[in-house]
């Protein structure tokens, strides 16, 4: 049996973008609503984004939000090694040692590292940004969290993947302009 092949790293980048506009509509009904203006909080709008606990009295909240990410991840590439915007692109989450959906143990570490690093006060977003563009080294093209839960992302498509600009990449780009739509409807009928 042949080895599917790697996940192009754009087909990644748009799961991603699918996956989190799926889990911020989902949440959306839950997380207030805080159009605060940075200068309020004390500190320059950088460091307040830097650091997350900045006179924020919502950060509870975030952090839960933080952790409702990080099931979001888990528990799906868990039992089937897929989101839904893993499904839409034809991507899957598999172990470098067995092929299959990673254990719970590593689903659970690589669905760790992003919400950890991200909740980690000034060098957070700086530590995310190195897990993003670890997917340029080597050709294994697989991020700083794949390495740590020994995981690798593979494309189901595989040779026959039509490129860029072909009735799937249409129907992806469909599917993420009305996730954002929706996303936007929400917050605007929120707000009122």
């Amino acid at each position: 049996m042949t080895r599917p092949s790697l996940a192009a790293r754009r087909h990644r980048f748009v799961a991603l973008l699918i996956d989190c506009l799926i889990f911020q509509i989902a949440i959306s009904p839950l997380y207030p609503l805080t159009f605060e203006i940075p200068e309020a909080s004390g500190e320059a709008p950088f460091f307040g984004y830097l650091n997350l606990y900045a006179e924020n009295p919502d950060w509870p909240i975030d952090v839960a939000v933080t952790g409702l990410l990080a099931v979001y991840f888990w528990l799906q590439h868990a039992l089937w090694g897929q989101t839904p915007g893993k499904r839409l692109c034809r991507l899957k989450v598999v172990s470098t040692a067995t092929g299959e959906p990673p254990s719970l143990r590593n689903a659970g570490i690589r669905a760790l590292v992003y919400p950890a690093l991200m909740l980690t006060p000034y060098s957070g977003v700086l530590i995310n940004l190195v897990d993003a563009l670890w997917i340029f080294v080597g050709s294994e093209r697989r991020c700083l969290h794949d390495v740590v839960a020994e995981t690798v992302v593979v494309d189901l498509g595989g040779a026959g993947r039509k490129e860029l600009g072909g009735p799937g990449f249409l129907f992806g780009l469909g599917v993420i302009l009305t996730l954002f739509t929706a996303l936007v409807l929400i917050y605007v009928l929120r707000a009122r």
